[in-house]
This record gives structure tokens, sequence and C-alpha cells, in this order.
């Protein structure tokens, strides 16, 4: 196989022969120069042109055969800024970052631009819109969050408008492009972790996404008041102090991948994002909990800005902290919460949907033993969200 893989340079048409001829021709010349420099031959001005020509051949033909390889791939004036790139990310930290939705998508954005070894692990407990729906009619775990996680990853500027386009009409109404991509690839591999991975590598990642459990499972929440509510849609409507989460039926199975990884990582963080159905289902697997509570690297918790409502209203900085730690069964050495201002119409619209500022008292804290990095993480604009550069900045100076 590789011979003849190798023989196809050799093709009609693939531009590299005469290039290759032009560097051999060069050699030859170069040579010959040469060995009429050397003794006892002498020092003859033809044998300095002929080292000369040959040596501009060889780099004439080197380099036109590699642009002509080069230009079947992209294009080659780009190639030493990608290569550049690639290998300066290469070298950046091993971050495993946890969560789902929007904030863990936000997250991934701002860490490829400092490393491509950033893992996301996500929840797929969402039974909601088209991931809802995919799952009822194929048995698979939740795919919105994996996409959007994938798009957030990419190398491509392209893919994230591609992947997040969504039908407006016929039966596709309300998928999106992504979802229908990631349900197809489980249709061909027959394995959703087979599926995910192969997600992986046409993607072209600066780094890899995984599920917290390739396994269909759904979310069960626990109320203070005795109540069970099973389903992420149905919890959030239930309204209620929750006690605690768990996974339905207890998954068995979780990537492999995903384990190597937090064994690997000089970081992990959880969050930021919806406290009880993103940030805590997506570590629940005992496999992955057990990871997080043995790994070495400092663990970081990213406290959201917001309160949302039937999940965590009135919810301080350290009621969210105690949850995971509680679910995890670790704590967090390291939290991250915003104290700068949020403008007031950003408040009034917020507080119109019930959401309001997560208070931040740090005595708690410091009870503890806790270190909190506080500051300004809000990304200018309306709404209350988290900068990803700002988030990011803050977190690689913990590594």
């Amino acid at each position: 196989m590789w011979r003849r893989s190798s023989l196809r340079w050799l093709y009609p048409g693939m531009r590299v022969k005469r290039y290759a001829l032009l560097a051999a021709f060069g050699v030859l010349l170069f040579g010959f120069g040469l060995g009429e420099l050397l003794p006892p031959l002498g020092l003859g001005g033809w044998a300095w042109a002929l080292l000369l020509l040959g040596l501009a051949l060889l780099v004439g033909g080197v380099r036109a055969m590699n642009r002509s390889m080069l230009s079947a791939l992209t294009e080659p004036e780009e190639v030493p800024e990608r290569v550049y790139v690639r290998r300066r990310l290469e070298a950046g930290p091993r971050v495993v970052a946890f969560g789902g939705g929007t904030g863990l998508s936000r997250v991934l954005r701002g860490l490829k631009e400092h490393t491509a070894n950033a893992t996301a692990i996500v929840a797929v407990t969402d039974d909601g819109g088209s991931t809802g729906r995919l799952r009822l009619a194929f048995g698979l775990p939740a795919v919105g969050d994996l996409v959007d996680c994938l798009a957030a990853l990419s190398d491509h500027p392209a893919l994230p408008a591609l992947l997040a386009h969504r039908f407006d009409r016929g039966e596709l109404k309300g998928h999106t492009f992504g979802n229908l991509f990631l349900v197809t690839l489980d249709q061909v591999a027959g394995d959703f972790a087979e599926a995910v991975r192969e997600a992986n590598a046409i993607l072209n990642l600066r780094g890899q996404v995984l599920p917290a459990t390739p396994e269909a499972v759904r979310l069960l929440a626990r109320f203070q008041d005795g109540r069970e509510v099973v389903g992420e849609v149905a919890i959030r409507e239930a309204g209620g102090r929750i006690r605690e989460v768990a996974l339905l039926p207890e998954p068995k199975e979780v990537m492999l991948e995903a384990l190597s990884a937090i064994r690997r990582a000089n970081l992990l963080l959880l969050g930021p994002g919806s406290l009880y159905t993103s940030v805590i289902p997506s570590f629940l697997p005992a496999p992955l909990r057990k990871a997080l509570q043995e790994a070495k690297a400092p663990l970081v918790y990213a406290v959201n800005l917001m309160t949302e409502p039937g999940e965590t209203d009135g919810y301080t900085a350290y009621d969210h902290y105690k949850a995971v730690s509680y679910h995890l069964g670790r704590r967090p050495e390291v939290v991250l919460v915003h104290t700068a201002p949020i403008p007031q119409e950003v408040l009034e619209r917020y507080a119109r949907e019930g959401r309001h500022p997560v208070a931040f008292d740090p005595r708690p804290f410091q009870a503890d033993g806790v270190r909190v990095v506080a500051g300004d993480f809000r990304e200018e604009g309306p709404l209350a969200q988290h900068d990803p550069r700002k988030l990011v900045e803050a977190l690689l100076n913990l590594v």
C-alpha cells in the first residue's frame, strides 16, 4: 500500500516530476562544481559558477515542488502562518472543561486561541427543542450542546454558522444541520462514541469534544420538598429548591479519552453554565467523578453571572460552589466570581425574566480556605454573559 501510494507522485498531471528532476539536476551540478573546487583540481571560476547554479536549481526545484503539493491542500502563502499557529497552540496547556450550553462553548472559543489541547466534556441530558425530538426518534444522548462545542473548537471560520443553520420548513423544520450531522454519523457508525470520534476528526478541532457518557440518560432532580422530577425541561418548569440531581439510569460507560484527558490535565474547569442542568450533569457519571477526585490538576469553578429561574433562584456564589462540591465529592480550589457592576438596562432586562445577579460574600469562601478570583468577566453588550477572552486570561494565569 505504501509503495503504491508513493508511485502516484509519478502519475501524469501531478506537477511534481518536473520540479523533482530540476532539483536532481541541481544536485548533479552542485556536486560536479564542488568536486572541481577540491584539491588537486584547483579553484576554477567556472567551477564556482556550476556550484552556484546547481544550488539555485536545487533550492528552486524543491521550493516549486513544495508549492505544487501544498497548493492541492491550501493556499501556499497561508501555510507558514497555519503551521506556526498550530505548533504554538500544540505547546499550550492541557485544559479540560466541563459543562454544556452557551457557557461551555464560549469558554472553548477563548481557549482555542491559546491552546490546541482543550478537551470539552459535555452534558448530554438536554431534552428540549431539536435535541429532544432526535432523542425520542433515535434513542441517543442529547446532541445539541455537543454540536455547539464542536463548532466552537473548529479551526474553520465558516463552520459555526453551517452547523448552527436551522431548517425553517418541511419535515426538517426546527432541526439544525449540526444535530442532523451528528445523528447521521451515529447511524453510519452504529455507535455514538465512534460517531463523536469521527466528528472530532472531520471537523479539524483545536482539541476534542466528548460526551459525559455515550449512553442515552435523563436528568432526575430531587427537590427539598420531596418531589422527584425527570427531564431538564420539566425540572426548570417545576420550580422550588433542588436538593440534588442524578442521571437516570446510572451510566456504566464513559469514553476512555475523557479519563485520559483528566489524568493529563494542567487545569480542570467547571462551568460557567446552568448549575443543575449543565455543569453538574457533565461530571455525574461515576468514572468521571472518580477521575476528578483523584486528579492532580487544580480544579476551578466559574460561577454564573445571573441566577436562573426554576433552578438557582436566590442562590449566592457560595450556594453554587457548595452544590458543585456536594455532587462531585471534591472542593474546587479556585472559584471565579464576577463582581464588577452590570449596566442598569441589562439588569432590568434580566429582572423581567426573573434573573438577578449572583450575590457574592467572600467570608464563607475564606472560612473554607478557597481561593476566589474576583473581577470583571462580563462581555460588553446587552447580555450578562462571560467574555471568553477575559475568562480564559484569568484561567491561564492559574496554570
